[in-house]
């Protein structure tokens, strides 16, 4: 942190010092619907649990609660013919309204024995296996988040760590960074990550503010076949509805970036909500010795808008900036700067989601557009490139959704869209280019064609239909059938069906089987060469089976295995050059010379890859409750195999088989907090890099491919997060300050090897030990 974010810190604690409150108060509004039809609810009981404040909803289902004491708060809700929910972790501040939502099912049965309070594991009511939910205090005060919503979930169990660090990448149960789909209130996006990988939802940081997020569902498996095109994991993020009464203003520091975001009312019918923030990431990277610094920009832009009780519209506009700034002063620098692909980006994203509620359910108009613009080059150190890519990707998707109750035991969800891709892209290799051994050598011998131009449109057409039974007070079903249309590919059509079964053996245990077909669609990039047209829907038919033990309504005991057959994947055709690739098994890092340009999937592939994986994942967890520490313990073990086309089997490159991980938290009072991360996991699988002279094998070579592809594994690694968060409220204004240290103990964590040009050495560490961090968060 600079001298000036140093100075900022200290004086406005200096400057606030002697406004301080003893007894500080905010509100708590929100709305009650019907978790079932949307519908809202009259005359629900609203409470705050500890107190005695409390309100009942109006006809809009709306109700507000003031003087509320500042901190974490929860609430109950409760009303007749429904089962009681809790909603814990709302953060109050002084003088300002926060904003809840909060869905409660109806009951169908009348259970003999006492049901727990659902709420703290909201999760634990869909019939669906392998969903988690977070709420956005959750993700704020998370050790070694930063306050990034992907960050923080790929620390959940079931999720392989990238160990290189600095990445968002959500390799989810054996499944590639390629195979997760982004949801903003029901709007697909691509990917909402900044420095994003072409043909992936991987990155570096989210560029969507976790101020404005009210909460995060995160399915690893076993999602309904309202959600298609990918074949491992969804992501849902629900944008705060909030009935403000007055602007509102926050101003954000950290160590990387700094920000500014305001609400501000409309008219008492919705509420429109921006965020602006800039990076700065100078010290970091100077610390870790590297010659270049990313800079990102984003804004993000969110409207709620309740055109009548019965009507109600969002809208969202995000926009991403992202460069590279390299330092070109000294000869080393430019031999580093050599291995390093630039990467701009401009992303644009606009949604608009507009809900009317029916008799007995909701019928959602969904309209979209993003446009990802990639700017790729690599460069030699006297700067003369030898490989460019220009690309546009603009993909405008309109989808309707349309539920309905056919009695208090049967819904049915149904569902078209259309979704019309163009692309413009122009990638250009030089006659000879740079490999990963720093030889130069023809284009050609990779399967890299000089000139790759690709300029058209495509279509793609779905439609769902899901049915949802509860057959008594034991049993749940969902069942449903998918059909998709991609006709930029040969092989246009695919259907998957998808069911889901949840039993309850009792009040407190029960057990959840999901199981069905999931397809993906070829990626856009991997269709710049015409060649690959004829490649297949990717195919993955996946089995998940858990069960649930409530020890508490906070407390829950989660175990679930599952079986992952992968089929079609897209692989490599040229004998011992690439035919040991499968390009879903690539892309935990930004490409280019490092990986012989192999993750783009430039070159000719065919769909003759297969994998399969398998695992178990068992976590104990306790929320934040009328005891003030929450935690969350997990233990997964893994093991997923890849066959390329060349038929030698390989571990996946994020085969990590035993991730443990604990984390959790202890709440003293209003103002302080504190909190810790510890992981510890196995190594993962990687080529075996040389010192070129030093080579047994093939000297003049870094690596010996494909003969020992994947051959050795990493040791394990470990590190501890702390994070200390104190809280200021003052009249009218609040400021939160925190310390966040990763990796306190600084152990030295070991990362797949790199062979350094300049220095003519091998790294096995990260260069980045222990990393503390301070920032600040002032709202007035």
């Amino acid at each position: 942190m600079n001298k000036l974010s140093f100075s900022t810190f200290f004086l406005i604690l200096f400057i606030s010092a002697t406004d301080l409150l003893s007894g500080s108060y905010g509100t708590i509004s929100g709305r009650v619907i019907n978790a079932t039809t949307k519908s809202p609810l009259n005359s629900a009981n609203v409470t705050i649990i500890g107190t005695k404040l409390g309100a009942e909803t109006d006809s809009l289902g709306q109700f507000y609660i003031t003087r509320v004491p500042v901190g974490l708060q929860r609430i109950k809700v409760e009303y007749i013919g429904y089962l009681p929910k809790i909603k814990t972790d709302i953060s109050v501040s002084v003088g300002k309204v926060v904003s809840v939502s909060v869905e409660i099912k109806e009951r169908s049965y009348q259970l003999e024995e006492a049901v727990f309070t659902l709420g703290y594991f909201p999760e634990d009511e869909k019939t669906e296996t392998s969903r988690i939910s977070l709420s956005s205090e959750e993700i704020r005060r998370f050790p070694g988040g930063f306050e990034d919503v992907v960050k923080t979930v790929s620390t959940l169990p079931g999720i392989s760590i990238n160990t290189s660090g600095g990445r968002n990448d959500l390799l989810v149960r054996g499944g590639g960074p390629s195979e997760n789909l982004f949801l903003i209130n029901d709007i697909e996006v691509p990917n909402i990550n900044h420095f994003s990988n072409q043909g992936s939802s991987s990155g570096s940081l989210s560029f969507v503010n976790l101020e404005f997020v009210d909460d995060v569902s995160f399915s690893t498996g076993g999602f309904s076949v309202e959600y298609g095109d990918k074949m491992s994991s969804t992501l849902g993020l629900k944008i705060q509805d909030k009935k403000l009464k007055d602007f509102e203003t926050k101003l954000n520091i950290s160590a990387s970036q700094y920000g500014l975001n305001f609400k501000t009312p409309l008219y008492d019918k919705g509420s429109l909500i921006f965020s602006a923030r800039k990076s700065y990431l100078d010290l970091i990277f100077k610390a870790a010795g590297l010659p270049f610094v990313p800079v990102y920009t984003d804004f993000n832009l969110f409207l709620n808008y309740d055109l009548s009780p019965n009507d109600k519209l969002f809208f969202m506009g995000l926009l991403a900036i992202d460069e590279v700034d390299r330092d070109m002063s000294s000869e080393e620098n430019k031999v580093k700067n050599g291995n390093l692909m630039d990467n701009s980006q401009n992303i644009f994203i606009g949604g608009i989601n507009y809900r009317r509620l029916v008799l007995g359910g909701y019928l959602d108009f969904i309209l979209s557009s993003n446009v990802y613009k990639y700017d790729f080059e690599q460069m030699d150190k006297d700067e003369v490139p030898y490989f460019s890519s220009n690309s546009i990707e603009n993909e405008t998707n309109l989808k309707i959704n349309y539920f309905t109750t056919l009695s208090n035991k049967i819904g049915v969800k149904s569902g078209i869209s259309y979704k019309r891709i163009f692309v413009d892209n122009e990638t250009v290799f030089a006659d000879s280019i740079y490999d990963q051994n720093g030889n130069k050598i023809p284009s050609s011998s990779l399967g890299l064609d000089g000139d790759l131009i690709q300029n058209n449109s495509s279509n793609k057409y779905s439609f769902y239909t899901d049915w949802d039974y509860i057959l008594n007070s034991k049993l749940d079903f969902k069942f449903g059938i998918r059909w998709d249309y991609y006709d930029f590919l040969n092989n246009k059509h695919t259907f998957s069906p998808r069911g889901s079964i949840k039993y309850r053996y009792n009040p407190v245990l029960s057990f959840k089987l999901s199981g069905g077909i999931y397809y993906q669609s070829p990626s856009t990039v991997w269709m710049t060469n015409e060649a690959n047209r004829d490649l297949k829907p990717l195919r993955n038919e996946m089995g998940v089976l858990g069960a649930s033990y409530f020890v508490n309504d906070d407390f829950r005991l989660n175990v679930e295995t599952y079986f992952k057959n992968y089929t079609d994947l897209p692989s490599g055709t040229i004998e011992g050059v690439n035919d040991h690739i499968v390009i879903t098994n690539t892309g935990i890092g930004y490409g280019g010379r490092e990986d012989n340009f192999q993750s783009f999937g430039y070159a000719e592939l065919s769909s003759g890859g297969k994998a399969y994986s398998y695992g178990a994942d068992i976590s104990i967890q306790k929320k934040y409750s009328d005891t003030p520490y929450y935690g969350l313990a997990s233990l997964s073990y893994s093991k997923t195999i890849v066959t390329p086309n060349n038929n030698k089997e390989y571990p996946s490159q994020y085969d990590q088989r035993v991730i443990f991980n604990l984390s959790g938290g202890y709440i003293f009072n209003p103002e302080w907090e504190l909190a810790f991360k510890f992981r510890y996991y196995t190594g993962i699988p990687y080529t075996p890099v040389y010192i070129p002279s030093e080579n047994p094998e093939n000297p003049g070579f870094v690596k010996n491919i494909p003969d020992e592809f994947l051959e050795d594994r990493l040791s394990a690694g470990h590190h501890l997060d702390i994070r200390v968060d104190r809280t200021f409220n003052f009249k009218s204004s609040t400021l939160i300050a925190y310390v966040d240290i990763q990796n306190i103990y600084n152990y030295k964590l070991p990362e797949v090897p790199k062979y350094d040009f300049w220095e003519n050495k091998i790294n096995r560490h990260r260069s980045i030990g222990i990393l503390p961090t301070i920032g600040l968060s002032y709202e007035f």
